[in-house]
């Protein structure tokens, strides 16, 4: 295991990986184990401050969860590729209790009231005609998001039967 503060490349994009550095060197300092697998490019093909607010807000919730885990061992799982201008990202980790949800919405575990960083993370999915999986089992979180900077012509026509 590296020591804190060490910078490490993850990818070759300079904001995502710098970002992945800050949260790796949080988690490490908490004692969570943090395990990142990264394939992005140095140019994304999708606007780079929105990819970043969808890994940050991810992260944050998996480190938060992680610093109130009551079980041992706590860990983070960060997978993330970007191929043919489609990028999926993956965030697991410990997590004590299932989130609570009301009506499609994640409740905050800092203040009353809905949570903002999964509903931001679902707008910018939606924006990039992507998908959002949240799910709970077995003390683990498991976020998924695909987002795709091409409309694809499935999505088409799956819009367009939506809507008849």
């Amino acid at each position: 295991m590296l020591p804190p503060d060490t910078f490490c490349t993850w990818c070759e994009n300079y904001a995502v990986n710098t970002m992945v550095n800050y949260y790796v060197d949080e988690a490490r300092k908490s004692g969570v184990d943090i395990s990142v697998s990264m394939a992005v490019p140095q140019k994304l093909s999708m606007n780079e401050a929105e990819f970043c607010s969808v890994l940050g807000n991810l992260l944050e919730n998996a480190l938060d969860a992680c610093r109130e885990y009551t079980g041992s061992n706590p860990f983070i799982r960060l997978r993330a590729k970007e191929e043919n201008s489609h990028l999926a990202l993956t965030v697991d980790n410990s997590c004590s209790s299932a989130p609570v949800e009301e009506n499609g919405r994640f409740l905050s575990t800092k203040h009353d009231g809905f949570g903002t960083g999964t509903a931001s993370v679902r707008a910018i999915a939606e924006h990039y005609h992507g998908v959002v999986t949240f799910r709970y089992a077995d003390q683990c979180f498991f976020a998924s998001v695909f987002l795709s900077s091409v409309i694809c012509e499935f999505w088409l026509m799956f819009q367009f039967r939506n809507r008849v």
